[in-house]
């Protein structure tokens, strides 16, 4: 990862460069002159970047110049870090101290002459380039205070409804920027000491924050506070502001770009570590890097760069910063447009799934419905005969003979109907218990086909068995009978006279099998999915005298042993449900 790091770093400097460069270039396209120059008109409505200063003696300095003949006023204006320097015998133009009145002498040369501790950096122009420039600035110091102060309002009310501590950050950021904005409606020099100290603190302050922003928005652990790393860090920081305060120009400008540095360094392990929506705050830093660096040039008095007044004007806007702001609100408004709809997602989730399960439970209520309808039906029935076959038996005692075989027969229905319905609704609240302990399924399967013999038998069905196949399983043997019986029984009911019922135990992929495959009418596609639930009715047109609840039964006491019943049927071939259960090894 430190590769990639480096990586992005670098591509992120080599940007920067090229961004300073064009500014350089830019820079160079605006108007110089050096001492003894001859000013033209053009140079003077652009205004001039008084370059080659004589020094004259200790803290003096001259420039001489020939002006045109037509121009009988100029105006020097002093650079913010030449407001010690006192141009001698010349009258300022307002209460700021900002600019001076020049008034040279046409066709000769006029001197100006300055008291600085260092090379003055001055410009020179008519008076309408300032009050133009001046007006300029000051829409764009209205412009800037407004971004500020429009982002701030906006992320505001964002922290009053979610309070974040990034949105804090980010606050206090904004905060910072507009108070920075606000710091050029003082007069610089005018300000007491104290003002003057905290305003010499609010750009190392401004360049701190943006680490702090970075590290907030893309969640990078900072040290807590006891720890080792909170302690240096906190002995950085105070180090930093020492520095970027310093008289020492060279080293306050070196101290002041690490810090922009730094953030590129924060926002490349970000990048290298997948942090894709890092790439909206390094673009707009990068930007304002770049145009920083031009404010910090100046201090190194390269010979290559001279600033210009154009260049110091838009400096003095306070504009640099609003591309770094702009990456972080559109970071921040992703972030949270991704949260909504996230939370659009979930809530459409959760309406689809309350729909699907107010549908299962409508559709659940109309089972119920249907299914107390068919107990009513099946129950009605057996007292109908039973009650009609009591009102003989009380006309005519002698036909007890012939009736007591029905009167036993609708007897015995109700009450396995009973026994199901009862079994049924333990298993619904879970309150049916196992007796578990190690059976074997081939034995238990040849005695439920032996006890079924004789009803088949009596169907005429013919019913064919092979449990040669030894199947140890864990689980309740008289449960695991229950299951076999329902299985078997349904095989023989739903199998006319003449067919066969086939019962094979076997055992597959590590699972103990028991298929009972009939011959009978066989089950619909459209009624196969449905044919375990617990109130479902086949369409078929073939009955059978059961209660209707033996395969539910069959396949809930089926998922209490861990196992599972499968169906394959094939409508007018028949049907074959396979019992599988998780097979033991053998003793």
């Amino acid at each position: 990862m430190r590769h990639k790091t480096s990586g992005y770093f670098l591509l992120s400097a080599l940007l920067v460069s090229l961004i300073l460069g064009l500014c350089i270039l830019l820079n160079l396209r605006c108007p110089q002159a050096v001492s003894d120059d001859a000013l033209t008109q053009e140079q003077l409505t652009r205004g001039v970047t008084l370059t080659g200063w004589q020094q004259t003696g200790p803290r003096h300095w001259r420039f001489a110049f020939e002006a045109p003949a037509d121009v009988p006023e100029l105006v020097l204006c002093l650079s913010t870090r030449s407001l010690d320097a006192v141009p001698e015998g010349l009258e300022p133009t307002d209460q700021r101290g900002e600019a001076f009145w020049v008034r040279p002498v046409p066709g000769r040369t006029s001197e100006i002459t300055v008291t600085s501790t260092t090379v003055p950096q001055m410009w020179l122009m008519l008076p309408d380039t300032l009050w133009h420039w001046r007006e300029l600035r000051s829409s764009l110091q209205l412009m800037a205070l407004v971004a500020f102060a429009s982002m701030g309002a906006g992320i505001l009310a964002l922290f009053c409804f979610k309070p974040k501590h990034e949105l804090g950050v980010f606050l206090l950021y904004l905060g910072v920027m507009f108070g920075w904005g606000l710091a050029v409606l003082f007069p610089a020099g005018q300000t007491g000491a104290l003002l003057g100290f905290l305003m010499g603190l609010y750009f190392p302050f401004a360049v701190l924050t943006p680490i702090w922003l970075c590290c907030s928005l893309l969640h990078v652990a900072l040290p807590r506070r006891g720890s080792r790393h909170f302690a240096l860090s906190v002995l950085a920081t105070l180090l930093f502001l020492m520095l970027g305060t310093s008289t020492q120009t060279v080293l306050r400008s070196v101290t002041l770009q690490a810090g922009m540095a730094m953030v590129l360094v924060v926002l490349a392990q970000a990048l290298a570590k997948k942090e894709r929506p890092a790439w909206y705050l390094l673009a707009g830093y990068i930007l304002t890097f770049g145009l920083r660096l031009t404010i910090v040039l100046p201090s190194f008095r390269f010979w290559f760069y001279r600033e210009s007044f154009p260049f110091y004007m838009v400096r003095c806007a306070r504009l640099y910063d609003i591309p770094f702001t702009l990456g972080c609100l559109v970071f921040v408004s992703r972030r949270y447009a991704l949260q909504f709809d996230r939370t659009e997602q979930l809530a459409q989730e959760l309406e689809a799934r309350v729909t699907q399960r107010t549908q299962a439970l409508q559709n659940e209520t109309d089972a119920r419905k249907s299914m107390m309808l068919n107990i009513f039906h099946d129950l009605r029935s057996p007292l109908f005969v039973i009650g009609s076959g009591l009102d003989t038996l009380a006309a005519a005692p002698d036909a007890l003979p012939t009736l007591l075989p029905v009167l036993q027969e609708r007897v015995g229905f109700v009450r396995r109907l009973t026994e199901d319905l009862f079994l049924a609704a333990k298993l619904e609240q879970k309150q049916v218990l196992l007796n578990e302990d190690r059976a074997r399924l081939e034995a238990l399967t040849a005695a439920v086909c032996s006890a079924c013999q004789a009803e088949a038998a009596h169907k005429g069905v013919e019913l064919r068995t092979d449990t040669g196949t030894p199947l140890p399983v864990w689980g309740d043997a008289v449960r695991l009978e229950q299951i076999l019986q329902n299985l078997v029984t349904n095989a023989i009911h739903y199998t006319p006279s003449g067919g066969r019922v086939t019962v094979v135990c076997a055992a597959e992929n590590g699972q103990a099998c028991v298929k009972v495959t009939d011959t009978g009418c066989g089950i619909a596609p459209e009624d196969q999915p449905a044919v375990f639930d617990r109130y479902f009715h086949t369409t078929a047109d073939t009955k059978h005298d059961s209660t209707g609840l033996g395969l539910t039964i069959a396949q809930e006491l089926a998922h209490l042993h861990r196992g599972e019943i499968m169906l394959q049927s094939e409508p007018g071939k028949g049907s074959c449900f396979t019992l599988c259960l998780p097979l033991l090894d053998a003793e």
